[in-house]
């Protein structure tokens, strides 16, 4: 290890020893709860938790969970770069799927709390403590050898993850996340390591979602005080919606479903499990989807401007024209 790597690794367990204490705020607290099971790298189940979680800031590769894990990880190690090449097929951007590191990282948590009962769970404090499936959006932080550990953090910093700020960037510990996967890259650990059997694309991955990360910052920074804006990745303003049924507005958000198998098409931006935002596109005006590269703007950000209507209790806008889309 030279010496610019010995630095950044001296300053990074400096910063950690100082982020975790002074970072910790009681009111962010979910609670502390026993780890029932560790599922895969980012997947726990806990006891006593009304709800599943999700861990902020990383994504670990996907898994197989059956009996036969190891043995069907075996098979496609044999022959990953085909298999991955397969299981993307052409798709626009990376993919999820199963695979050898995956399992690898799996493995890793087991090992990372084998010596671990009780751990903490806390939440980002930024209005949005659940994702589109209900679980709850959190930090997790254990206590190992008597010193508190952001597992979070620590999971990019083993190589394990990449930095996953595509829903944004942490608000609490965005530094260290950054610092963590210089230091894992830096010294080609876990998905950085050319001769692990991981995901091939992930140059590609963080090009999309720092994107993805930098248009939020742009809506926070330039239209989140303008009332005539509403940023549907949080409750507040979806629930704002109410007060604006019949007037013109513009919406900030993702589009997670296009369904096009029966008129009228629908895109749907989810806030949560409940809350869900509809934009509606009629028989006559559907060649405005290709018009507008749907594909492309489903990975994104979209605004969009029109007047808001409610029907059978969902909020819903009428896509009319291509000019009422947008990225920035």
């Amino acid at each position: 290890m030279n010496i610019k790597r010995i630095a950044i690794f001296v300053f990074f367990m400096q910063l950690c020893n100082v982020c975790y204490s002074c970072k910790k705020d009681s009111s962010l607290v979910i609670g502390e709860f026993k780890i029932r099971k560790v599922t895969d790298g980012d997947t726990f189940r806990f006891d006593n938790l009304d709800r599943p979680v999700r861990l902020l800031g990383i994504d670990t590769e996907e898994t197989f969970k059956t009996d036969d894990a190891e043995q069907k990880t075996n098979e496609i190690a044999k022959h990953w770069e085909e298999f991955y090449k397969m299981e993307r097929d052409g798709s626009l951007m990376p993919v999820k799927t199963d695979s050898p590191f995956g399992y690898e990282a799996w493995k890793w948590a087991e090992g990372f709390f084998k010596d671990v009962d009780y751990v903490r769970l806390e939440r980002e404090g930024d209005g949005r403590d659940e994702d589109m499936f209900g679980r709850y959006l959190v930090y997790l932080i254990a206590v190992k050898n008597g010193q508190e550990i952001n597992y979070n953090v620590e999971c990019i910093r083993q190589g394990y993850s990449p930095y996953f700020n595509k829903y944004g960037n942490s608000l609490r510990f965005n530094d260290e996340f950054v610092l963590a996967q210089e230091y894992a890259r830096n010294n080609k650990l876990g998905i950085w390591d050319a001769n692990k059997l991981h995901y091939p694309d992930y140059d590609e991955r963080l090009k999309w979602w720092n994107k993805r990360a930098e248009e939020l910052e742009t809506y926070k920074k330039v239209h989140s005080s303008d009332e005539s804006y509403f940023n549907l990745s949080v409750s507040k303003d979806f629930d704002r919606l109410e007060e604006s049924v019949g007037k013109e507005i513009i919406i900030f958000g993702g589009i997670s479903d296009i369904l096009t198998k029966k008129f009228p098409y629908l895109m749907r931006i989810p806030v949560s499990k409940e809350k869900v935002f509809e934009i509606v596109v009629h028989e006559e005006d559907s060649v405005l989807l290709q018009d507008l590269n749907m594909d492309l703007l489903k990975e994104y950000y979209i605004y969009m401007k029109g007047v808001l209507e409610k029907y059978n209790g969902k909020y819903q806008m009428t896509l009319k024209s291509k000019d009422q889309i947008w990225r920035e």
